[in-house]
């Protein structure tokens, strides 16, 4: 088992896409380890921006544990069937700031709206990857300090930035598993959840201020699942309270901690199917198919649309989604986001897609 998950620490497959404008094939968004960064002689001093409130003007939160209730309903919208929609709705009904955590820009709605805001006046600030994507991005950054937008590369001290939620106003976000070109949302099964909760959406609004200039956010009462600060606890937790069911969606399975909550849930006799993105993409898979299917766990691979999403129901009551794979380096090395929903229709559409799915897929 100890060389299993060697192998699957230094396999490497890229995340994105396997087209366009992702990394080139053989390098992993999550599990690849970046070279130093220099610093960019020719980018001015990080600009604070204009932050949505000021951090005491936020009242104390009280939902300290992923799985506590929200005051509003998260709603969900499921690609590639939503495609660019649903974030080019949020991103339009900016009247003041947008915040953008992002791996990859591309080309698409999201990108031109973001140059439409910035040109209208929006305040618009935009992190992305730098360690292992800065010459896919550059292209953008420069489109969008062109259209008047404000943009740093993420802190180096992170393998990837890898998270992909976008803040408008301070009051509505998105937290998604899919990056933000069009071509890619076209051919990749993903999720977005918009939330407009108070507690999230201002812990998101200062998790974004803590990154834009390299501070370390206080994540002391949160309900996001975030890497590299509680993802990997979290996600095992969520398995681990398991009784009943677990089915998961994801790109990869590669992570020990809830690779072995799985089989602890196994063992106590809990139903799990897991369904994962097709070994030729993701060849690390084909290992963990097989390990799996060596433990009596029914698992499949689906080539089209392309696993890109990053879930798991437990029990049919509540669901983590967000920009997480079920990796070592993405839940202790990056900057990710995720939620844990307990919202009945979000969690319904999400075991609807899982079926179809499954039935359109190939056993390990």
């Amino acid at each position: 088992m100890r060389a299993y998950y060697s192998l699957l620490l230094l396999a490497a497959v890229h995340c994105g896409g396997t087209h366009g404008d992702g990394a080139a094939p053989g390098i992993a968004e999550s599990d690849a380890t970046p070279g130093p960064v220099s610093p960019d002689p020719d980018r001015a001093p990080r600009d604070a921006g204009a932050p949505d409130a000021a951090p005491d003007a936020r009242p104390p939160n009280t939902a300290c544990n992923a799985t506590d209730p929200r005051a509003t309903p998260v709603t969900l919208s499921v690609l590639p069937d939503e495609s660019e929609a649903p974030y080019v709705a949020l991103l339009t009904s900016a009247e003041r700031t947008i915040a953008v955590f992002g791996y990859q820009m591309g080309y698409g709605g999201i990108l031109d709206t973001l140059q439409a805001k910035a040109k209208a006046g929006v305040d618009v600030r935009v992190i992305l990857d730098g360690n292992t994507q800065r010459g896919t991005n550059d292209k953008y950054r420069a489109l969008l300090e062109a259209a008047g937008a404000k943009f740093e590369w993420s802190d180096p001290k992170f393998s990837y930035m890898h998270a992909k939620t976008l803040i408008v106003d301070g009051k509505d976000a998105i937290v998604s598993t899919g990056n933000y070109s069009l071509s890619y949302m076209l051919r990749e099964r993903n999720y977005l959840a918009r939330l407009t909760d108070p507690q999230d959406v201002g812990d998101l609004a200062a998790l974004f201020e803590a990154d834009w200039t390299q501070t370390s956010p206080d994540l002391s009462c949160t309900r996001l699942v975030v890497s590299p600060v509680n993802s990997e606890a979290r996600l095992a937790d969520l398995v681990k309270s398991a009784t009943k069911s677990i089915v998961i969606e994801s790109m990869q399975f590669a992570d020990r901690a809830v690779h072995d909550a799985v089989l602890e849930r196994k063992a106590a006799g809990v139903d799990i199917r897991v369904l994962l993105a097709a070994p030729s993409w993701i060849g690390t898979n084909t290992q963990a198919g097989a390990d799996l299917v060596v433990n009596a766990i029914p698992s499949r691979w689906l080539a089209s649309p392309g696993i890109h999403v990053k879930s798991i129901v437990v029990d049919g009551t509540y669901a983590y989604l967000g920009s997480e794979n079920l990796s070592f380096t993405s839940l202790t090395k990056n900057r990710e986001i995720g939620l844990v929903i307990s919202d009945a229709p979000a969690i319904a559409t999400m075991l609807a897609t899982f079926e179809k799915d499954w039935a359109a897929s190939t056993s390990f």
